[in-house]
């Protein structure tokens, strides 16, 4: 993986970050077995999202991936692998080489019963906003596995359970690395072949044993999250599509309960096609992120700050078929985060305390051409800015990014 130049902290904007980095001619992921090169090229005139320290640079991202979609019989295979070289023009200190490589096992088990098996592994340079330190190439490296069962393959009522497992390791900022274990169970129910609603309990415990916490001498925290989600997707028409997640989530920091949420979190979207050539997106998520970035010391060691933070954004898209050929794509995304600070004195008296609202924008446009089936091109340019805030500092800046690949299938 690569870093990523346009990305809003707590992946609230994934169709964002899709836009910005897609690749693929033709749809890789999706083929039966493919190989894919690909070299890309941005010029951003903020690299360090910050406008106290602005610097341009020029990011080549030289790219090979590969991978296996197969059927067989009642499984279902799927493995892909990527490697790519990221290399930095002006600050060469950020120059860094990225992978990721994922597996996943689906098998059908008597009449009734899918277990689906996931494992992946990656290292990437994190998005320069969600770092505290700015100056150096702080890698991170991501590990997760993941199982599913679920019984009732055919008809209105199903049920499904299962675990997963992810560790988060930085080069540089170790006291952020984390490791999670998630259980959940849910029912599901389909009053029609076009839609299906279900209600899922999920349970997550993250520890991060390196972070220090309110007191001088207490290392690691907790968090202790529950969430009971009733979810639904709905095919409208032939022409439109709705999901959405809505939760009731609790969220527990033992040793820092300044940072306790409780409250509502969910996701929905929105996709519109009234014709072949045209199709249009929306896409709203609200979440915390409160796993990184939430209480540290100071370097005298006697003050502390305890941060949380609120998440709603929402996204729009437009993509238009040109041609056979060409496609033109459109988006905007507005983010906006409810924040809380405290400042403490050795970890007990309240010195100080802050709320603010922070806000992000970003529109982008872009045009892609597929010459060849095998052979895919495309630019886009994209505007942002952000609001000074408890977890960012204030930046604002344009980027344009062109990419070329050829995929073998």
């Amino acid at each position: 993986m690569h870093q990523k130049n346009v990305i809003v902290s707590g992946g609230a904007l994934a169709a964002l970050m899709a836009l910005a980095a897609g690749a693929g001619s033709v749809g890789a992921e999706e083929l039966p077995l493919y190989l894919t090169l690909s070299q890309s090229l941005t010029r951003d005139s903020n690299l360090l999202r910050d406008n106290n320290d602005r610097r341009s640079d020029t990011i080549s991202v030289t790219t090979v991936a590969g991978g296996l979609n197969k059927a067989y019989g009642r499984q279902n295979y799927r493995v892909s692998a990527s490697a790519s070289r990221n290399a930095y023009s002006d600050n060469k200190q950020f120059d860094n080489d990225g992978y990721a490589v994922s597996a996943e096992v689906a098998s059908e088990v008597g009449s009734n019963f899918k277990v689906t098996l996931n494992a992946g592994a990656s290292q990437f340079l994190p998005n320069f906003e969600d770092q505290f330190n700015r100056t150096t190439r702080n890698t991170e490296r991501n590990r997760q596995a993941s199982v599913d069962v679920r019984y009732g393959l055919y008809g209105r009522w199903s049920v499904n359970a299962g675990a997963s497992y992810s560790k988060v390791d930085y080069q540089v900022t170790e006291s952020e690395n984390k490791t999670s274990q998630s259980v959940f169970a849910g029912v599901r129910y389909l009053p029609s072949d076009l839609a299906y609603i279900g209600l899922t309990l999920y349970r997550t415990d993250t520890e991060l044993p390196n972070r220090r916490l309110v007191t001088t001498t207490a290392v690691g925290e907790d968090i202790e999250r529950t969430s009971l989600n009733l979810d639904t997707v709905w095919q409208v028409t032939g022409f439109s599509r709705l999901s959405g997640r809505l939760g009731v989530t609790s969220e527990k920091h033992p040793q820092d309960r300044r940072r306790d949420f409780d409250g509502l979190t969910g996701s929905a979207s929105w996709t519109f096609t009234p014709a072949g050539k045209a199709t249009y997106a929306l896409s709203w998520v609200r979440d915390t992120n409160n796993e990184g970035g939430g209480t540290f010391n100071s370097t005298a060691g006697q003050l502390f700050s305890a941060n949380k933070r609120l998440t709603n954004s929402l996204s729009a898209t437009a993509t238009w078929q040109a041609t056979a050929k060409i496609k033109l794509n459109a988006n905007y995304t507005h983010a906006q985060y409810e924040e809380d600070s405290e400042l403490l004195l050795a970890g007990v008296t309240p010195v100080s305390s802050d709320e603010q609202t922070g806000r992000y924008n970003a529109v982008s446009l872009g045009v892609s051409y597929q010459p060849l089936r095998s052979v895919g091109l495309g630019c886009d340019m994209q505007r942002y800015d952000r609001t000074a805030s408890v977890f960012s500092r204030a930046y604002d800046g344009n980027s344009v990014a062109c990419r070329a690949s050829f995929t073998i299938d």
